[in-house]
């Protein structure tokens, strides 16, 4: 009886401790497991994350080769496009440039108004009057001959202003009547003035009615015995005709 009673003892405590191994080796299996669970689906979403980005890295080339220029899907060469823009501004200097130059030849122009009376050049009396029709007497010469303009006595020195507004298209000195100066009235009107000296106008330039265009000088040999004066000029298509009829009278 009392070995039946060990028995039954032992069997249990053996049944007891069989039961709790099994549970261990249960709990561990559950475990790892879960451990294995969880590895796959680690590994599951980075795989997943690795697609993502490779999908986005193609859409990224996809919209890259989208934006590349128009200029490709047209057969024209990029390199010309960079030609074309570095050329671009030379094109618009040239143009500005070939504007300056075109400003640069519009000549001023002058167009003389005969019902206006010239201004006298300088202060003084007529020594010897136009004369075309027939001659005068020159002193100094000791002859007549005619007389294309006015040879109006003047100091040495005097001032010598313009008759009208004009051009000045040249200055000249000859033997006759020294430094003289041309000036362009428009309309083939031209006024001369001769026995000039330190003369102020240049060339070219565009001189107002009784602007100062020099000085009464010492008269050339030709006009001794008349003394210092001015040599007045005036010519209608280039033929001398009468300044008197043009000067204001008052």
């Amino acid at each position: 009886m009392v070995i039946l009673s060990l028995c039954l003892v032992g069997g249990a405590a053996f049944t007891t401790y069989y039961t709790i191994d099994r549970a261990d080796k249960a709990k561990e299996e559950k475990q790892r497991l879960m451990d294995l669970n969880a590895e796959i689906r680690e590994e599951a979403r980075a795989e997943a994350e690795k697609e993502k980005a490779s999908e986005a890295q193609k859409a990224n080339a996809a919209d890259a080769k989208a934006d590349l220029p128009l200029a490709n899907e047209m057969d024209v060469d990029p390199a010309t496009l960079v030609k074309e823009e570095e050329t671009e501004p030379v094109t618009e200097m040239e143009t500005e440039e070939a504007v300056d130059v075109s400003s640069a030849n519009i000549q001023p122009t002058v167009a003389f108004d005969d019902s206006i009376p010239l201004t006298w050049p300088v202060a003084g009396n007529v020594l010897l009057d136009y004369s075309m029709d027939s001659t005068v007497y020159f002193p100094t010469l000791d002859q007549y001959k005619y007389n294309p303009a006015l040879i109006i006595g003047a100091e040495t020195g005097g001032q010598v202003v313009a008759a009208a507004r004009g051009i000045v298209e040249s200055v000249d000195v000859n033997e006759e009547t020294g430094t003289t100066l041309t000036l362009d009235l428009g309309n083939e009107y031209e006024l001369v003035y001769g026995q000039l000296k330190e003369v102020t106008a240049e060339v070219g330039e565009v001189v107002e009615t009784g602007q100062l265009l020099g000085y009464v000088s010492e008269p050339t040999k030709y006009y001794c015995e008349e003394g210092s004066n001015l040599y007045f000029e005036m010519k209608k298509d280039g033929v001398p005709v009468d300044p008197f009829l043009y000067l204001d009278g008052e």
